[in-house]
């Protein structure tokens, strides 16, 4: 098993309204496809995915190195959020991103920080490479309080929870 010490936040740099008559299974589709087809990776790089109403959904299987982070890919999990088309690196997280958004990325990285007890480091994309990616400072938004709770959408997929 990888020892998992960071988690690092992506975004897939999508207007708020791409594919919004698509499920979020489509857009995790459509992402792991640029990925393999236009990168040529193996699978779509990063670990989860948060659309834009706040579900979770599976990317790369977690046992498995991500492809989200050139040289720090062997001890992180990858999570990226719909959203952050036109953004840039010192924009806001409410800018880009929704509350439902904001909620579920901070309930994904508390379990993960209670699975993975080696968590330390919880940063952007951008931290790593000249890049606006996830277009927010993620130290900034980490000390900021939660969003408040929103009612949870209804849907027949299955997101991962």
């Amino acid at each position: 098993m990888r020892k998992i010490n960071e988690i690092i936040i992506h975004c897939s740099a999508t207007r708020p309204n791409w594919m919004q008559d698509m499920g979020g299974l489509a857009k995790v589709a459509e992402i792991r496809r640029w990925h393999v087809e236009e990168r040529n990776f193996a699978d779509i790089g990063y670990h989860y995915v948060i659309d834009r109403r706040g579900k979770v959904f599976d990317g790369r299987p977690e046992a498995r190195s991500g492809a989200h982070v050139k040289g720090h890919n062997r001890n992180s999990i990858g999570i990226c959020l719909l959203g952050g088309f036109g953004g840039s690196a010192g924009d806001t997280f409410d800018k880009h991103f929704t509350a439902e958004q904001d909620a579920a990325l901070r309930k994904l990285i508390g379990q993960l920080q209670r699975r993975y007890t080696d968590i330390t480091k919880i940063s952007g994309h951008n931290q790593y490479a000249p890049k606006a990616c996830p277009c927010f400072s993620v130290p900034a938004w980490l000390k900021q309080a939660p969003a408040p709770k929103m009612k949870p959408p209804v849907d027949t997929e299955k997101p991962r929870a």
